[in-house]
């Protein structure tokens, strides 16, 4: 399993396409994780990311643009041709992963979120819930 942590790169898509002659639903979108390089160049990796059936199509409505998110999965390697250049290129994907929404503002009032995967996410935390090594 590997954990990525990086925010959306565009708002989710969600198709229908055919699988085994069978309508399916598919969410897609790109994913952007930034991290320090060799000498502390700052990089980044991108990722296409697919959720698979009506969860997916559920979720878009939540996965847009700029969004914070840890995702957990499988990542895989698709070698494909370019369309542009006609050479062999690569690209990094997931799907079906596990979804953590990153709230943006850890300050939010709790009451203000009554809707969606936030919901059930708590913004502050007690000193007293939490172990701390000694």
């Amino acid at each position: 399993m590997t954990i990525i942590i990086g925010n959306i790169c565009n708002d989710a898509v969600t198709k229908q396409v055919l699988v085994s002659g069978v309508p399916t639903l598919v969410t897609e979108f790109n994913f952007a994780e930034n991290y320090s390089g060799a000498g502390g160049k700052r990089e980044t990796q991108f990722y296409r990311v697919s959720e698979w059936g009506e969860t997916g199509a559920k979720m878009a409505q939540y996965l847009k643009k700029g969004r914070p998110l840890v995702l957990e999965g499988r990542v895989r390697a698709r070698a494909y041709l370019s369309p542009k250049t006609g050479k062999p290129a690569c690209q990094l994907e997931m799907s079906n992963p596990r979804i953590t929404y990153v709230t943006a503002n850890p300050t939010q009032d709790v009451d203000a979120v009554t809707e969606g995967p936030e919901a059930d996410i708590p913004t502050t935390v007690d000193e007293n819930d939490v172990a701390f090594p000694e």
